[in-house]
């Protein structure tokens, strides 16, 4: 009995816990479809972008490790879109993502932002062959031990 006391507060913590949501700027996870031929990326920036040094991280990571799964790309806060440009060696690639800003006041966190489906019936306009995008919440719907269900944000799924 003593052994599981711990177990049931922890558990009980975890479920009465609040999620505010994230504590810096919104990010989109992006996925390429392994190519048939390998691609080598030159360069990566997002329009209007002050920094761009996290692309080029990003740039890196995908030729080193021939990763197709970048993580991380920020997201405008200041606009229903952001607009990245991908530059491999024989192609240069551009990809709109599109979402809707969504400000509100949460009890105990005060006000948060999250993104969801634009109401505009695109979701992205982009060069590449298909693009698909997944909208979830940036918030955690539950938490659970020991991990959490939702709070995963905005994914892509590239076909080049």
């Amino acid at each position: 009995m003593k052994k599981l006391l711990p177990l049931l507060v922890i558990t009980l913590a975890l479920y009465g816990c609040t999620d505010c949501g994230p504590q810096q700027e919104l990010t989109a996870r992006i996925s390429f479809q392994p190519a048939k031929d390998s691609l080598h990326l030159n360069q990566i920036y997002a329009l209007g972008a002050r920094d761009q040094q996290l692309f080029k991280n990003q740039t890196e990571y995908f030729n080193q490790y021939h990763q197709f799964s970048l993580s991380d790309f920020p997201i405008s806060l200041l606009a229903d879109s952001t607009s990245y440009v991908f530059e491999f060696d024989n192609r240069v690639d551009t990809l709109t993502l599109f979402y809707q800003r969504d400000f509100f006041y949460k009890e105990h966190c005060g006000f948060v932002v999250d993104m969801k489906k634009p109401a505009r019936s695109e979701d992205a306009r982009s060069t590449f062959s298909s693009v698909s995008v997944v909208y979830e919440s940036y918030l955690a719907e539950k938490f659970t031990f020991p991990a959490k269900i939702g709070g995963n944000g905005i994914s892509v799924n590239i076909t080049l």
